[in-house]
């Protein structure tokens, strides 16, 4: 990552007074600059383009944000993402690189717009295996039926103790909550639905913007 000098960084925070309850929205300026600086090495090109943008207008909360056409179910801001295609195409990437845009914004400027805990379905898995063999681990699944949360790698994590669906028990606590949640994913709807059930393929139009994302992988 490119780290600016003090004076750009004095240029690009001052579209945005510190705030309290009522947060103003981050211009796409704003967030733009903040992201170029940070995310120096990330490629938009005409074959991701449209649905990059997409995102991006999703979260800074543009009503115009499905103006491409790139969702195909009903489009909604209090909904969350999922972004499901192929391996490599930057859809893990994009969304750390969101992540560290608004973890940024909220050590300058305290908006929370931009921020959301992230983790990956693998990692959370071994974390659920580990609290349970430590009492003292201070992990808890219902922890995550709170707030915003980005989930990567949806369906790749085993069930736990090989019967345990526990991100579809947390999917549904989520859903029941109507929280935002964004994930990405290599399985796509029909595939979720089959591994968690139908109690969360019946939800997934409600609960997410749904985002098929192809393309060739970076990884070539």
């Amino acid at each position: 990552m490119i780290s600016p000098n003090k004076e750009v960084l004095q240029e690009i925070y001052s579209p945005i007074n510190p705030i309290g309850r009522n947060q103003n929205l981050i211009s796409k300026q704003f967030f733009w600059k903040l992201f170029q600086i940070h995310s120096p090495g990330f490629k938009i090109n005409p074959e991701n383009e449209k649905i990059i943008y997409t995102i991006f207008r999703y979260f800074l909360g543009q009503a115009n944000f499905n103006e491409f056409g790139v969702i195909k179910n009903k489009p909604c801001l209090e909904k969350g993402l999922l972004v499901y295609g192929d391996y490599g195409v930057g859809k893990s990437t994009l969304f750390d690189a969101i992540h560290e845009t608004g973890k940024i914004i909220v050590g300058k400027n305290q908006n929370t717009q931009l921020w959301f805990p992230r983790i990956s379905t693998v990692h959370m898995l071994t974390k659920y295996y580990e609290a349970k063999k430590d009492p003292a681990s201070n992990f808890k699944l219902e922890n995550y039926y709170r707030g915003k949360l980005y989930l990567d790698d949806l369906g790749k994590e085993d069930k736990a103790y090989n019967r345990e669906e526990i991100i579809g028990k947390l999917l549904f606590e989520r859903h029941r909550g109507r929280l935002k949640t964004f994930v990405t994913t290599n399985e796509n709807p029909s595939a979720i639905a089959a591994r968690y059930g139908s109690h969360i393929g019946d939800r997934l139009l409600e609960m997410f913007n749904i985002i098929k994302w192809e393309g060739k992988s970076w990884r070539e």
